[in-house]
């Protein structure tokens, strides 16, 4: 199995928002110095001031010290290849070659951090494009070179192979690593058969660069904005007109959007069926049952997690989606519920904007419980003078929200704002992961500080959960809350959901090839068009062009990636509740949490902190929390406006 294994960014601004009228959005202190800037969609990445993009001079100080580096790294894959047949001889020879493997790893990532990060910013510049594919070139030679390592240690007596490590110090630091390659002995190949799976690592990254690049080619024809000014329909500007105020306008725009999909379906059908067939190959070597199972157990995962939270889900949808959406259809006045009517506020009379220096204000308040130490790391990241942050939106540039890090070295957030306040709760998430990198790569040593997602999606809704509490509290008067009730539903939706609905439809799309199905442009929209109208029940009205949203997604490129948002969120709900109650061992118990990284086991390091996901309890919980806040909306639409 691969060694490679890893997860995968002053004043005021007037903007006459609810809740800036309701001082909710207390002064940025630091932030004098920061210009003012209205983002759009299109925009040159010129056009956008400096402070505002970030530097990545932390990494390479520029593309011609990322090709000295990447020169230098290759070289240094040739040291490997000696250590192959010696790894029994004694605990000395083990530790050195573990010691250069993971130091070539770790520098193969952060050639790897700055090219992705290079290359998202704008995908129309050829050399940056080159470089992210040299990376990914340069992941798979070391995985090719590095394939031996695991079954030379395997082919050992597992006793022994404890034994030298655990007995001597110099090797502490892979106690836990060995550990686990022992756990996953049993789908671990042949040194000549891991370097094929190595050999095919370009292959099966295809998929996802080929989607990439079909999201890049994809123009979408003009719509009209809510003034009647043409206006550029792009994969970052949709969410934006999506969940527009005017009817008119979201129903344009979804039309626009999923026809356009639906044209070129064919081309992203072929890459969606080569990334499953990709997954299943690599199950199948490995002697799984399934890609699910392979994909889940390379985290020790139990199979049950993800098809509990998919059969919970499912029993919970008459009492909380389908419910969601007749109140929805009641509120907006409507005779049914469109896709182009999910995205929309309910509320739309408390709509929000947020400026990013008042995005960064929300956020830093919200945290004030997790301690000093805590928020003076957020304070420098959330700068931009610092560097952390590509905050707008531009021309070229990949659309959505990411974290990244190269071990040493500072996080890096690769955000989109567009000023709602949807973008702050953006920026708490992803700076969720910047602290969970930063606290765990600060505590462990490079092996163990990675944490997988399944940790990781934990401490970024966690920083939601926190911001979305604060403005709770400060709310002034009905229509305010109604609106931030309505928020906790669409993070609810989209989160547990919408992203469980994604993990059945991924689950369903790698069946229908292990049981030797074909995964055509219609066949995925029948399969995602069943699951829509499954979930979203009587009350919602389906389109003939719903189920190609599927075209859509990237995280489906992402092999089982999604459920881990639900679970994470679920996770999070469980956790903040402690946090927000006060207690002072659940802020010490998160933070041990946040520092552990990837040196246990996620489930058992979940377990630790207070939430056990092999058991429903938790996930019941946030249906009941979804449950009691359409109660609280009811009730507080029926009272009079004040």
């Amino acid at each position: 199995m691969s060694l490679f294994k890893t997860t995968g960014q002053r004043p005021m601004f007037a903007c006459g928002c609810v809740l800036c009228a309701a001082g909710l959005l207390a002064p940025v202190d630091a932030a004098a110095g920061w210009p003012a800037y209205a983002p759009k969609g299109d925009a040159k990445r010129a056009e956008i001031p400096g402070e505002y993009r970030w530097n990545l001079s932390n990494l390479f100080a520029d593309a011609k010290a990322w090709e000295i580096a990447y020169v230098q790294v290759e070289a240094r894959l040739v040291g490997i290849a000696p250590f192959a047949g010696s790894l029994s001889r004694d605990a000395a020879t083990i530790g050195a070659c573990l010691d250069l493997v993971m130091d070539v790893k770790r520098e193969v990532l952060r050639l790897g951090a700055y090219a992705d990060a290079d290359f998202t910013t704008d995908r129309t510049v050829p050399e940056a494009k080159a470089r992210a594919d040299r990376a990914q070139a340069l992941f798979t030679k070391f995985d090719r070179d590095a394939a031996f390592v695991e079954p030379e240690l395997l082919a050992m007596d597992p006793q022994r192979l404890k034994a030298l490590v655990s007995g001597d110090k110099r090797l502490s630091k892979y106690v836990h690593y060995v550990d686990d390659l022992i756990r996953r002995r049993p789908h671990v190949l042949s040194k000549d058969q891991e370097k094929i799976i190595a050999l095919s690592g370009d292959l099966r990254a295809a998929p996802q660069s080929i989607h990439g690049a079909l999201e890049e080619d994809t123009v979408f024809p003009k719509i009209r904005d809510e003034s009647g000014k043409e206006a550029a329909l792009t994969f970052a500007s949709f969410p934006r007109f999506r969940s527009s105020t005017n009817r008119d306008v979201r129903k344009a725009a979804v039309g626009a959007f999923l026809s356009t999909l639906k044209d070129h379906a064919r081309s992203f059908a072929a890459s969606l069926d080569a990334a499953v067939k990709g997954n299943v190959f690599v199950a199948r070597a490995r002697g799984y049952s399934s890609a699910l199972e392979a994909s889940v157990d390379d985290n020790a995962v139990p199979t049950a997690v993800y098809d509990t939270l998919i059969q919970v889900t499912e029993k919970n949808l008459p009492r909380t989606l389908h419910r969601y959406v007749e109140l929805r259809k009641k509120l907006l006045k409507i005779d049914a519920v469109h896709y182009y009517d999910l995205y929309v506020p309910m509320f739309p009379s408390a709509r929000s904007t947020a400026t990013y220096p008042q995005s960064v204000s929300m956020v830093m308040e919200s945290l004030k419980p997790m301690g000093k130490a805590y928020l003076d790391v957020m304070s420098k990241g959330l700068d931009p003078a610092s560097g952390w942050v590509d905050v707008y939106p531009a021309a070229g540039k990949r659309p959505g929200a990411y974290c990244n890090a190269a071990y040493g070295e500072h996080p890096i957030v690769f955000l989109n704002h567009m000023d709602e306040l949807e973008d702050a709760f953006t920026l708490a998430h992803e700076f969720g992961h910047a602290l969970h990198f930063h606290l765990a790569s600060t505590t462990q040593p490079f092996v163990d500080a990675d944490a997988p997602i399944f940790l990781a999606e934990i401490a970024s809704t966690f920083n939601e959960q926190l911001l979305l509490d604060h403005l709770l509290k400060k709310a002034k008067g009905r229509d305010e809350r109604l609106y931030l009730l309505n928020r906790r539903l669409e993070g609810l939706r989209t989160t547990v959901f919408r992203q469980t609905m994604f993990a059945e439809f991924e689950r369903s799309v790698h069946a229908e090839i292990e049981n030797g199905g074909a995964l055509t442009a219609e066949r995925m929209a029948e399969i995602y068009g069943a699951l829509v109208g499954k979930y979203y029940g009587p009350g919602f009205q389906k389109g003939p062009e719903d189920g190609y949203e599927w075209a859509y997604i990237p995280h489906f490129y992402y092999n089982f990636y999604v459920y881990q948002y639900a679970t994470g969120l679920i996770s999070s709900i469980s956790l903040s509740t402690k946090v927000l109650a006060g207690d002072k061992k659940a802020v010490a118990s998160y933070l041990a949490f946040l520092k552990s990284g990837g040196s246990e086991y996620p489930v058992q390091t979940l377990q630790r902190a207070g939430v056990d996901l092999t058991r429903p309890d938790a996930m019941q919980a946030a249906f009941d929390l979804f449950a009691s806040t359409l109660d609280e909306i009811e009730k507080t639409v029926a009272q009079p406006a004040r």
